[in-house]
Protein backbone atom coordinates (compact mmCIF):
# COMPACT_ATOMS: atom_id res chain seq x y z
CA UNK A 1 0.00 0.00 0.00
CA UNK A 2 1.25 3.67 -0.71
CA UNK A 3 0.10 7.24 -0.65
CA UNK A 4 -1.80 6.85 2.47
CA UNK A 5 -3.89 9.82 4.12
CA UNK A 6 -2.43 9.60 7.65
CA UNK A 7 -3.15 12.36 10.28
CA UNK A 8 0.47 13.40 10.41
CA UNK A 9 1.19 14.15 6.73
CA UNK A 10 -2.18 16.58 7.18
CA UNK A 11 -0.83 18.23 10.11
CA UNK A 12 2.11 19.33 8.24
CA UNK A 13 0.87 19.98 5.28
CA UNK A 14 -2.26 21.73 6.17
CA UNK A 15 -4.96 19.29 6.13
CA UNK A 16 -5.01 19.64 9.58
CA UNK A 17 -4.39 21.75 12.14
CA UNK A 18 -2.32 20.47 15.43
CA UNK A 19 -5.19 21.47 18.14
CA UNK A 20 -8.41 22.75 17.92
CA UNK A 21 -8.84 25.02 20.98
CA UNK A 22 -11.79 23.76 23.30
CA UNK A 23 -14.94 25.94 24.48
CA UNK A 24 -13.69 25.19 28.17
CA UNK A 25 -10.70 27.27 29.66
CA UNK A 26 -9.35 25.55 33.05
CA UNK A 27 -8.51 27.95 35.70
CA UNK A 28 -5.27 27.06 37.27
CA UNK A 29 -4.80 26.65 41.43
CA UNK A 30 -4.83 29.95 44.01
CA UNK A 31 -5.78 30.40 47.00
CA UNK A 32 -9.02 32.44 46.75
CA UNK A 33 -8.98 33.46 50.61
CA UNK A 34 -10.33 36.81 51.41
CA UNK A 35 -9.17 38.09 54.89
CA UNK A 36 -11.89 41.01 54.76
CA UNK A 37 -13.93 38.97 56.18
CA UNK A 38 -11.92 38.73 59.37
CA UNK A 39 -11.30 42.21 59.45
CA UNK A 40 -13.29 45.11 60.32
CA UNK A 41 -14.80 47.50 57.60
CA UNK A 42 -14.43 51.29 57.65
CA UNK A 43 -16.90 52.91 55.15
CA UNK A 44 -14.58 55.46 53.36
CA UNK A 45 -15.56 59.11 53.66
CA UNK A 46 -14.31 61.31 50.82
CA UNK A 47 -13.36 64.62 52.27
CA UNK A 48 -10.78 66.32 50.97
CA UNK A 49 -7.54 63.45 51.97
CA UNK A 50 -6.75 60.37 50.57
CA UNK A 51 -5.76 59.54 54.42
CA UNK A 52 -9.15 59.20 56.95
CA UNK A 53 -8.64 59.04 61.25
CA UNK A 54 -10.69 56.85 62.79
CA UNK A 55 -10.74 57.74 66.56
CA UNK A 56 -9.78 55.37 69.73
CA UNK A 57 -11.75 55.97 72.51
CA UNK A 58 -9.32 55.48 75.91
CA UNK A 59 -10.83 52.40 78.07
CA UNK A 60 -13.07 52.72 80.90
CA UNK A 61 -11.59 52.94 84.28
CA UNK A 62 -13.22 52.29 87.65
CA UNK A 63 -14.99 55.62 89.71
CA UNK A 64 -12.73 56.88 92.68
CA UNK A 65 -13.46 57.10 96.47
CA UNK A 66 -14.64 60.45 97.44
CA UNK A 67 -15.65 61.90 101.13
CA UNK A 68 -19.19 63.29 101.14
CA UNK A 69 -18.03 67.07 100.52
CA UNK A 70 -14.53 66.85 98.56
CA UNK A 71 -14.52 67.31 94.81
CA UNK A 72 -14.13 65.05 92.36
CA UNK A 73 -10.94 66.13 89.88
CA UNK A 74 -11.62 65.41 86.19
CA UNK A 75 -9.64 62.20 85.07
CA UNK A 76 -7.80 62.47 81.71
CA UNK A 77 -9.89 61.53 78.44
CA UNK A 78 -7.23 60.83 76.17
CA UNK A 79 -7.81 59.52 72.76
CA UNK A 80 -6.18 58.21 70.21
CA UNK A 81 -6.56 57.20 66.14
CA UNK A 82 -5.35 54.94 63.65
CA UNK A 83 -5.48 55.93 59.92
CA UNK A 84 -6.64 54.33 56.71
CA UNK A 85 -4.42 55.76 53.80
CA UNK A 86 -6.16 55.06 50.13
CA UNK A 87 -3.62 54.34 47.48
CA UNK A 88 -3.95 53.14 43.87
CA UNK A 89 -3.30 49.31 43.01
CA UNK A 90 -4.25 48.24 39.49
CA UNK A 91 -3.23 45.66 36.87
CA UNK A 92 -3.82 45.58 33.09
CA UNK A 93 -4.11 42.96 30.60
CA UNK A 94 -3.67 43.75 26.85
CA UNK A 95 -5.26 41.87 23.87
CA UNK A 96 -5.04 42.23 20.05
CA UNK A 97 -7.95 41.74 17.52
CA UNK A 98 -5.89 39.04 15.64
CA UNK A 99 -6.79 36.74 19.32
CA UNK A 100 -10.62 37.18 18.73
CA UNK A 101 -10.20 36.37 14.85
CA UNK A 102 -8.68 33.39 15.84
CA UNK A 103 -11.57 31.75 17.35
CA UNK A 104 -9.30 32.12 20.72
CA UNK A 105 -11.69 31.32 24.41
CA UNK A 106 -9.48 34.20 25.87
CA UNK A 107 -11.58 37.20 25.22
CA UNK A 108 -12.22 40.66 27.41
CA UNK A 109 -15.08 38.86 29.55
CA UNK A 110 -11.93 36.22 30.86
CA UNK A 111 -9.60 38.71 31.21
CA UNK A 112 -12.40 40.65 33.35
CA UNK A 113 -13.00 37.91 35.51
CA UNK A 114 -9.36 37.02 36.16
CA UNK A 115 -8.82 40.38 37.40
CA UNK A 116 -11.91 40.91 39.46
CA UNK A 117 -10.87 37.70 40.98
CA UNK A 118 -7.25 39.44 41.80
CA UNK A 119 -9.15 42.04 43.83
CA UNK A 120 -9.00 39.85 47.14
CA UNK A 121 -5.65 38.32 46.69
CA UNK A 122 -4.40 42.30 46.78
CA UNK A 123 -6.27 43.00 50.12
CA UNK A 124 -5.48 40.17 51.58
CA UNK A 125 -1.72 40.51 50.45
CA UNK A 126 -1.91 44.39 52.33
CA UNK A 127 -3.68 42.86 55.05
CA UNK A 128 -1.30 40.03 56.13
CA UNK A 129 1.65 42.24 55.33
CA UNK A 130 0.40 44.13 58.57
CA UNK A 131 1.20 40.92 60.42
CA UNK A 132 5.19 41.93 61.15
CA UNK A 133 4.66 45.14 62.58
CA UNK A 134 2.58 43.52 66.17
CA UNK A 135 4.86 44.09 68.69
CA UNK A 136 3.44 40.97 70.42
CA UNK A 137 5.16 37.63 69.60
CA UNK A 138 5.08 33.96 70.05
CA UNK A 139 7.14 31.20 68.55
CA UNK A 140 10.39 29.73 68.11
CA UNK A 141 12.76 31.05 64.77
CA UNK A 142 13.53 27.41 62.61
CA UNK A 143 11.20 25.74 64.72
CA UNK A 144 7.80 24.17 63.37
CA UNK A 145 4.70 25.72 64.62
CA UNK A 146 2.69 23.47 67.40
CA UNK A 147 0.13 23.45 69.45
CA UNK A 148 2.15 25.59 72.58
CA UNK A 149 2.66 27.93 70.15
CA UNK A 150 -1.23 28.73 70.11
CA UNK A 151 -1.89 28.31 73.08
CA UNK A 152 1.36 30.85 74.26
CA UNK A 153 -0.56 33.03 72.10
CA UNK A 154 -4.15 32.84 73.35
CA UNK A 155 -2.61 33.59 76.88
CA UNK A 156 -1.17 36.71 75.45
CA UNK A 157 -4.64 38.01 74.37
CA UNK A 158 -6.04 36.92 77.44
CA UNK A 159 -3.52 38.78 79.34
CA UNK A 160 -3.85 41.67 77.45
CA UNK A 161 -7.92 41.17 78.35
CA UNK A 162 -8.28 40.51 74.47
CA UNK A 163 -11.62 39.23 74.32
CA UNK A 164 -12.14 36.09 72.18
CA UNK A 165 -12.90 34.15 70.60
CA UNK A 166 -9.73 34.41 68.70
CA UNK A 167 -8.74 34.48 64.66
CA UNK A 168 -5.70 32.51 63.53
CA UNK A 169 -4.36 33.63 60.74
CA UNK A 170 -1.57 30.99 59.33
CA UNK A 171 0.38 30.18 56.36
CA UNK A 172 -0.78 26.91 54.56
CA UNK A 173 2.78 25.40 56.26
CA UNK A 174 1.98 26.61 59.43
CA UNK A 175 -1.30 25.33 59.51
CA UNK A 176 -0.47 21.59 58.71
CA UNK A 177 2.55 22.04 61.14
CA UNK A 178 -0.51 22.90 63.96
CA UNK A 179 -2.68 20.17 62.75
CA UNK A 180 0.58 17.49 62.56
CA UNK A 181 1.71 18.75 66.56
CA UNK A 182 -2.33 18.34 67.51
CA UNK A 183 -2.22 14.92 66.55
CA UNK A 184 0.62 14.10 68.71
CA UNK A 185 -1.12 15.18 71.73
CA UNK A 186 -2.72 13.45 74.22
CA UNK A 187 -6.14 14.73 75.78
CA UNK A 188 -5.91 17.93 73.79
CA UNK A 189 -9.45 18.94 72.34
CA UNK A 190 -10.67 17.76 69.56
CA UNK A 191 -10.25 19.94 65.94
CA UNK A 192 -13.43 20.89 64.56
CA UNK A 193 -13.10 20.79 61.00
CA UNK A 194 -14.53 23.76 58.64
CA UNK A 195 -18.11 22.05 57.59
CA UNK A 196 -20.13 22.85 54.30
CA UNK A 197 -22.22 25.64 56.13
CA UNK A 198 -19.04 27.34 57.61
CA UNK A 199 -17.76 27.46 54.47
CA UNK A 200 -20.90 28.64 52.54
CA UNK A 201 -20.97 31.99 55.17
CA UNK A 202 -17.19 32.17 56.20
CA UNK A 203 -15.70 31.64 52.83
CA UNK A 204 -12.60 29.77 51.42
CA UNK A 205 -9.72 29.76 53.49
CA UNK A 206 -11.66 28.97 56.89
CA UNK A 207 -10.14 25.72 58.18
CA UNK A 208 -12.13 25.41 61.66
CA UNK A 209 -11.77 25.81 65.26
CA UNK A 210 -10.29 24.71 67.94
CA UNK A 211 -9.96 25.51 71.62
CA UNK A 212 -11.74 28.96 70.86
CA UNK A 213 -9.75 30.08 68.34
CA UNK A 214 -11.13 29.97 64.67
CA UNK A 215 -8.45 29.11 62.00
CA UNK A 216 -7.71 30.34 58.39
CA UNK A 217 -5.00 29.97 56.37
CA UNK A 218 -3.85 31.96 53.38
CA UNK A 219 -0.76 32.04 51.07
CA UNK A 220 -0.48 35.56 51.16
CA UNK A 221 1.11 34.94 55.07
CA UNK A 222 4.46 36.73 54.53
CA UNK A 223 7.92 35.47 55.59
CA UNK A 224 11.31 36.49 56.86
CA UNK A 225 14.46 35.19 57.86
CA UNK A 226 13.33 31.45 56.93
CA UNK A 227 9.39 32.10 59.40
CA UNK A 228 6.21 32.95 58.65
CA UNK A 229 4.45 35.67 60.02
CA UNK A 230 1.30 34.59 61.06
CA UNK A 231 -1.08 36.28 63.56
CA UNK A 232 -3.55 35.32 66.23
CA UNK A 233 -5.88 38.40 66.75
CA UNK A 234 -8.83 39.44 68.63
CA UNK A 235 -12.08 41.26 66.81
CA UNK A 236 -10.88 44.86 66.10
CA UNK A 237 -7.06 44.22 65.79
CA UNK A 238 -7.06 45.23 61.98
CA UNK A 239 -9.17 47.42 59.93
CA UNK A 240 -9.61 48.19 56.46
CA UNK A 241 -11.54 50.45 53.93
CA UNK A 242 -12.16 50.44 50.22
CA UNK A 243 -12.91 54.16 48.23
CA UNK A 244 -15.66 53.24 46.09
CA UNK A 245 -15.47 53.17 42.67
CA UNK A 246 -18.32 55.64 41.80
CA UNK A 247 -16.71 58.70 42.25
CA UNK A 248 -14.84 57.74 39.00
CA UNK A 249 -17.71 57.69 37.28
CA UNK A 250 -17.28 62.08 36.74
CA UNK A 251 -14.16 61.26 34.28
CA UNK A 252 -14.34 58.04 32.87
CA UNK A 253 -17.01 57.43 29.54
CA UNK A 254 -19.64 54.72 30.12
CA UNK A 255 -18.66 53.32 27.55
CA UNK A 256 -15.48 52.15 28.65
CA UNK A 257 -16.29 50.72 31.31
CA UNK A 258 -16.28 46.96 31.63
CA UNK A 259 -17.06 46.40 35.04
CA UNK A 260 -18.07 48.66 37.75
CA UNK A 261 -18.34 45.96 40.87
CA UNK A 262 -18.62 48.76 43.85
CA UNK A 263 -14.80 48.88 44.62
CA UNK A 264 -13.13 47.56 41.72
CA UNK A 265 -13.93 49.26 38.32
CA UNK A 266 -12.56 47.77 34.69
CA UNK A 267 -12.06 49.87 31.78
CA UNK A 268 -10.99 49.63 28.48
CA UNK A 269 -8.60 51.51 26.73
CA UNK A 270 -8.69 51.15 23.02
CA UNK A 271 -5.36 51.54 21.27
CA UNK A 272 -6.85 51.08 16.85
CA UNK A 273 -3.67 51.57 15.47
CA UNK A 274 -2.14 48.61 16.48
CA UNK A 275 -5.35 46.80 16.80
CA UNK A 276 -5.11 46.50 20.47
CA UNK A 277 -7.50 46.25 23.62
CA UNK A 278 -6.72 46.91 27.18
CA UNK A 279 -8.53 45.76 30.40
CA UNK A 280 -7.07 47.95 33.20
CA UNK A 281 -8.42 47.31 37.09
CA UNK A 282 -8.49 50.19 39.19
CA UNK A 283 -8.71 49.83 43.16
CA UNK A 284 -8.35 51.76 45.87
CA UNK A 285 -7.98 50.14 49.11
CA UNK A 286 -6.22 50.96 52.71
CA UNK A 287 -5.27 48.92 55.97
CA UNK A 288 -4.22 49.62 59.46
CA UNK A 289 -3.82 48.01 62.80
CA UNK A 290 -5.85 49.87 65.06
CA UNK A 291 -4.82 48.67 68.16
CA UNK A 292 -1.38 46.55 69.26
CA UNK A 293 -2.94 44.56 72.49
CA UNK A 294 -5.57 43.15 70.27
CA UNK A 295 -2.88 40.91 68.66
CA UNK A 296 0.26 38.72 68.59
CA UNK A 297 2.21 37.50 65.79
CA UNK A 298 2.81 33.97 65.39
CA UNK A 299 6.58 33.61 63.78
CA UNK A 300 7.45 29.58 63.22
CA UNK A 301 10.03 27.97 60.58
CA UNK A 302 8.72 27.97 56.85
Amino acid sequence: MANEIVTGDLTSNGGLVAEILAALVHEQIYDPTDLRAVCTRVPWTAGGSTTMAVTSLPAPAAYATAAETVAIANSAFTTSEYTLTAARYGRAYEITDLVSVAGSPVDLQVLAGNLANGMSITISNLIAALFPSVSAQVGTSGVDLSVDDIFDASFTLNSAAAQGPYTAVLHPVQMNDFRSSLRGETGAMQFNPATVEQLASKGPGFQGSWNGVNFWQSDQVSSSGGNRLGCMFADGAFAYSEAPVALLQGHIPADRVLMNAGELLIELTRDASVAETQAMAHYYPSVALCEQSRAVEISTDA
